[in-house]
């Protein structure tokens, strides 16, 4: 990696010698890997071959764009994925139901990398409503987050839909019907509650898929998070600074995992934190 990165700079064999000396990289690389350990654990990320700072460093600077698209990508799933798919199960087999399950078969079946581009044809070039690129103005996170929420707002939809339609058969339902309760409380409170389940596995899942999809959707938008960083690192061949962005990725996964499972809990009684 060292030699990758000073390609083209003029340094001289001593000078790269003495850089890979520096950094280790003539050790074994199961030496270097519990170096690296060791120190992570001291909270020492090594130093960035390529830009000579801080890995960790460099990656709080971008962190908090990363988790601004993650959070706005989040909303749009919840605000419109949860109330699509409560509205087409209350009506099932009509025209609202069909068109929400055309739209959201079309937004499943097209991948990031054309939904990005056609968005910011439309709502960037012949509208002129929103920025291009960048993270310049408030506006700028729409486009990337919308582009980011679009399939798994589309699975949350049909996930919620097909559950609630489960739950109508059910005797905790008929019994709140024979009671005479508005239809309202009926959705609310029995259908829907016990329809959450297995939305949020799915919403869980999505949000560790997304943390994917950031690199994808920050490299077309140029949104300056960890994704289009992480990209950069890569091709850069500057493995500290990629080392500490797996570790950021990993240790998020696992806290999105037990944040799910406290969740459960909190919506089903039934289930009890150990």
């Amino acid at each position: 990696p060292v030699t990758a990165v000073l390609q083209g700079t003029g340094a001289s064999q001593d000078e790269i010698a003495a850089l890979k000396s520096k950094l280790g990289y003539d050790q074994p690389i199961l030496v270097r890997y519990g170096e690296f350990l060791w120190s992570a654990a001291h909270g020492d990320f090594g130093v960035s071959i390529r830009y000579g700072q801080p890995s960790i460093e460099m990656v709080m600077e971008r962190l908090p764009y990363t988790l601004m698209l993650g959070g706005a990508s989040i909303s749009i799933i919840v605000a419109l994925g949860l109330p699509l798919g409560i509205l087409a199960a209350i009506s099932k087999g009509g025209v609202f139901d069909r068109l929400v399950s055309t739209a959201t078969g079309l937004a499943q079946s097209v991948p990031h990398f054309v939904v990005g581009p056609l968005l910011i044809l439309l709502f960037a070039v012949l509208l002129k409503w929103l920025p291009v690129s960048g993270a310049a103005t408030p506006f700028s996170i729409v486009l990337p987050a919308f582009t980011l929420a679009l399939y798994p707002l589309a699975l949350v939809a049909r996930v919620l839909r097909s559950s609630m339609l489960e739950t109508t058969a059910q005797d905790y339902v008929l019994t709140a019907r024979a009671k005479g309760l508005p239809p309202a409380a009926i959705v609310l409170r029995h259908m829907v509650r016990n329809a959450l389940l297995p939305v949020l596995t799915v919403i869980a899942l999505q949000i560790v898929a997304m943390i994917g999809g950031t690199i994808v959707v920050e490299s077309i938008f140029g949104w300056p998070g960890l994704g289009s960083f992480a990209r950069d690192t890569l091709l850069a061949s500057d493995f500290p600074l990629a080392q500490t962005i797996i570790i950021f990725v990993a240790g998020a996964v696992v806290t999105i995992n037990l944040v799910t499972d406290i969740i459960y809990a909190l919506v089903d009684p039934r289930i009890r934190l150990k």
